[in-house]
């Protein structure tokens, strides 16, 4: 018999049914908090590798999600950002540079902050319309 944690049931379920502007905020909020695991556990323990690892999976699939049939140039600056990101995982990871996980945390906080108030905008103007 499969016993299912109900935390972990309600949160999949919040996920699966999340409007998309929240979807990507939470894959924002996951890489960053990831990129906090990654520091506390050290760049050079496998734990801290680790995090660092799915931080930058959450950044390809960021990428990778792009429709460039929506708006190419924003696309292509969206994508220039998430390679510049990666790249930087990788260098923080051969290098064992702190400075490159700060420098894509810089991105993707900035990018978390764009979502966020994209959704607040246009929640404001759902609200003015109705």
């Amino acid at each position: 018999m499969k016993t299912t944690n109900p935390a972990n049931a309600y949160m999949a379920a919040s996920v699966e049914t999340a409007p998309p502007l929240k979807i990507v905020r939470m894959l924002y909020e996951g890489a960053l908090r990831f990129l906090d695991r990654a520091e506390k556990g050290g760049l050079e323990t496998p734990e801290g590798r680790a995090w660092i690892g799915r931080a930058d999976a959450i950044v390809k699939e960021l990428r990778i999600s792009l429709d460039p049939n929506r708006d190419q140039e924003i696309c292509e600056q969206l994508q220039g950002l998430y390679l510049f990101c990666e790249d930087e995982f990788a260098r923080a990871m051969s290098e064992g540079e702190v400075g490159a996980l700060a420098n894509a945390r810089e991105v993707l906080e900035i990018l978390k902050d764009a979502w966020v108030q994209a959704g607040t905008s246009l929640a404001t103007s759902n609200e003015s319309a109705a």
